[in-house]
């Protein structure tokens, strides 16, 4: 197989219950020995699905046809983040309680808030990073505050006013299976003029089994999915999606229409695009929107060549990179004449070396790849 080939491949292994006659496909390629399972394997580590595809080959039947070493590995990497979300899960009522007790209630996001909703048949099924909670303007700065108190702690250099960014600086605490990140925005300041904190209150949901807490509306989750894949990581720029995103997409479309979320996206044109490829990259071309628009199009070439060319990877992406940095820079410059809080952040970038050495190493990572 390909790269191309393999990514496909991949994503229809993902939706083996919308069509169990793959298995069959699956079983002839195993013993054609067509599947560079190292391959394939590598690639479902970087797009943080080795647990689900696990679990989508045991539901199926299909972990007797598995290479052994191949077994050995899905299972110990399932067993093991099996065990990281249970405590995961017991680091949400932790923090939940001690909020809760200053009168704050936390609304979770993204793939702990997806865990605690009941989104996955099993606990181990999602990989997760950190713990992202969205709080009110209030408060932000005492829920940072109490958690500080607790033990938890920055680590490291941030720059300017804590009041202006969107989450406060990662928090961490040796012990505690997560990282926290305590929103006072869900999305860059750019989309909050049609979703904002104010939208997600309004809707949020309760967790059954966990009070004092909530998550997003199955609509808001979904809205949330695009702008975190395709705004918030450039992926409609550069043309990259992970598959972990996809299958969040795919469960949340079960539970709510992608027509009454479409109503709700200003950029509606990307959102399509969005949902075409969704639906390519998981053998279920048409289930997400109908018909495909020039956007998506565009999107869907640029996923495809970045599979095919690793040339054009590399430079389209240090080149989006570039012109996203750019764009930062020109956007912060002109905030700056009428912004006390962000011309007093940029002069602490400027003004201290560190940052221009993170600076400087984030370009050498980019075009070292």
């Amino acid at each position: 197989m390909t790269k191309k080939e393999l990514f496909y491949f991949t994503g229809q292994c993902l939706t083996l219950d919308e069509h169990p006659g793959f298995r069959e496909e699956i079983i002839a390629l195993i013993a054609k020995d067509a599947i560079d399972w190292e391959k394939l394997i590598g690639l479902c580590s970087n797009h943080l699905v080795l647990p689900l595809i696990y679990l989508k080959f045991k539901t199926h039947g299909l972990l007797s046809s598995l290479p052994e070493e191949v077994l050995e590995c899905l299972e110990e990497i399932h067993a093991l983040n099996f065990s990281r979300n249970q405590q995961i899960l017991q680091q949400v009522k932790e923090v939940t309680a001690l909020l809760n007790k200053e009168g704050i209630y936390p609304v979770y996001l993204k793939g702990a808030g997806h865990l605690i909703n009941g989104l996955y048949t099993d606990i181990g099924e999602r990989m997760i990073g950190d713990i992202d909670l969205l709080v009110s303007e209030k408060d932000y700065l005492p829920a940072a505050r109490l958690l500080e108190k607790e033990g938890y702690s920055t680590g490291g250099t941030f720059y300017g006013d804590v009041n202006i960014l969107k989450h406060y600086p990662r928090l961490f605490k040796p012990g505690v299976p997560a990282d926290l990140e305590v929103h006072r925005m869900p999305v860059a300041e750019i989309h909050e003029s049609w979703f904002n904190a104010e939208l997600i209150f309004k809707e949020k949901k309760t967790v059954s089994g966990l009070e004092g807490c909530f998550v997003l509306s199955d609509k808001h989750n979904l809205i949330h999915n695009f702008i975190h894949c395709q705004l918030g990581h450039q992926g409609h720029n550069t043309g990259i999606v992970a598959f972990r995103d996809l299958y969040d997409l795919y469960l949340f479309s079960k539970r709510t229409t992608i027509e009454s979320v479409l109503a709700e996206i200003k950029p509606r044109q990307k959102a399509i695009a969005y949902f075409m490829l969704a639906g390519k990259a998981l053998g279920l071309a048409g289930e997400f929107y109908p018909s495909p628009n020039l956007s998506s199009r565009i999107l869907i070439l640029k996923h495809d060549l970045n599979y095919s060319s690793k040339i054009f990877y590399n430079t389209y992406r240090a080149v989006n990179y570039v012109l996203q940095r750019i764009n930062g820079y020109i956007q912060q410059f002109i905030q700056s004449f009428y912004s006390k809080k962000v011309r007093r952040s940029v002069i602490d970038r400027l003004s201290n070396r560190q940052w221009y050495m993170a600076h400087l190493k984030s370009y050498k990572n980019i075009f070292q790849r």
